[in-house]
């Protein structure tokens, strides 16, 4: 019985790791997809990094080239100041040169307002006096010219110097507001591109949470799987050691049956060796209690055991058989009763209830705790009359024959151990048979 219930136990947990592994992959997948997202985003992110450094780099470089400009610009400002100031210090000095020449041309005109250079010799009184008074003209008129040329002269250069001067501070005019068109785009530029770098930080953090989230899952999911797998293996490790002990009782039960086979048969011996038993349900194999089957001598305190059913018609006997079933292996740790339902089952002892419960394999069973040391087992009721930790006496009713359970048909599968659920003897020479 425990063996089936490790087997089926077996069975549950490996469908349910199944899923864990197909969870697990479609997790990686998810993982890897995030990753391949979470790249992506970085690579934006350092590619529009890159890009507003180099954004930064061209803004100082226009900062430069603007102060650069600015500069000049200033430096041309005060010579333009500067030009300005003489302009006006020439215009003023003209302006004396041209009353030096009218106040001497109102001389001239006054003074010799009829006379010409012939006239200016013949009033000479003497030679020497007509070419002072020569001289005297001659020098008046070159100063005159003189001072006509040079200004002409000083008014044509700084006509020259204004007119450059000013075609200077237009283009560099020009220039500065070619620059200052060209930093606030390059600003507005930089500001859009902070504005992007921070969308992607925002989005690679959603990305990374999203991504956090499936290792974590991975993670539980790898731990669930891990215990499922620990507790197959403590499964199929008690399941090893049941079926060691099952084949160690057998080794037992062979040796016994050499040792009764040198001594005289015993009337329970023929009886089984001569009672042909009829299966009545699919749980069991038809097989008689075998002749060959384990029969330990009850210890002298071993008085007081009797029949579980009133008729005991036996379908199956105890040690190695076939199970109909598939589940339980290969060894009967019990003898089957067949009967109706709701044949009344006894105690095959007294002693006390340890189990009166339900379970998938064995059904509504009862196990009772017996005062030698021993354990007996009564599987697959269809009711039970007693509940665990009620004491009971040999023959006392304990519930109806049924099917309940890992069964095939009806019957009562009754088991004798020496531990709980371990240790299982042949119960037939225990109830007579």
């Amino acid at each position: 019985m425990k063996k089936k219930l490790l087997i089926t136990l077996s069975f549950v947990l490996l469908v349910n790791a199944a899923p864990l592994s197909v969870l697990a992959d479609d997790i990686d997948q998810k993982i890897e997809t995030q990753t391949k997202k979470i790249e992506d985003i970085v690579k934006n992110e350092n590619d529009a990094k890159d890009y507003l450094a180099t954004l930064e780099t061209e803004i100082a470089t226009i900062e430069t080239e603007y102060q650069t400009v600015l500069s000049e610009k200033q430096k041309h400002e005060k010579e333009m100041n500067k030009l300005n100031t003489d302009i006006a210090n020439l215009e003023e000095k003209i302006e004396k040169r041209n009353e030096q020449l009218q106040a001497q041309a109102r001389v001239t005109q006054t003074n010799h307002e009829q006379e010409s250079m012939l006239a200016v010799l013949l009033s000479a009184d003497s030679i020497s006096d007509a070419i002072s008074k020569a001289l005297a003209v001659n020098t008046l008129v070159t100063a005159n010219n003189d001072i006509l040329t040079a200004q002409k002269e000083d008014k044509k250069e700084l006509d020259t110097l204004k007119v450059n001067l000013t075609a200077t501070l237009k283009a560099l005019e020009k220039k500065t507001e070619e620059l200052e068109e060209k930093e606030a785009a390059l600003a507005e530029a930089k500001l859009e591109q902070n504005v992007k770098i921070n969308e992607i930080a925002a989005s690679l953090a959603t990305e990374k949470a999203e991504k956090d989230k499936f290792v974590k899952q991975k993670e539980e999911a790898a731990k669930r799987k891990e215990a499922q797998l620990k507790a197959i293996a403590e499964e199929k490790k008690k399941e090893a050691e049941a079926k060691a002990a099952a084949e160690k009782q057998a080794k037992e039960v062979a040796k016994t049956k050499q040792a009764q086979a040198t001594a005289a048969p015993t009337k329970t011996i023929e009886k089984e060796q001569a009672t042909p038993v009829p299966d009545t349900n699919t749980g069991t194999n038809n097989n008689e209690v075998p002749a060959n089957a384990s029969t330990p001598t009850p210890p002298a305190s071993s008085g007081g055991w009797s029949a579980p059913v009133a008729s005991m018609t036996i379908t199956s006997g105890f040690g190695v058989r076939e199970d109909p079933t598939g589940i339980s292996g290969s060894f009967h740790d019990g003898i089957d009763f067949g009967g109706a339902s709701g044949t009344p089952i006894m105690a095959a002892r007294s002693g006390e209830v340890v189990s009166a419960n339900y379970s998938g394999m064995a059904g509504n069973h009862v196990v009772i705790k017996h005062d030698n040391g021993y354990y007996s087992y009564y599987l697959h009721m269809s009711s039970l009359s007693v509940a665990a930790g009620q004491s009971v006496s040999a023959g006392q009713m304990l519930g109806g024959m049924g099917t309940t359970g890992n069964s095939t048909g009806v019957h009562l599968h009754f088991s004798i151990s020496t531990g709980l659920w371990s240790g299982f003897v042949n119960p037939a020479p225990f109830i007579g048979l």
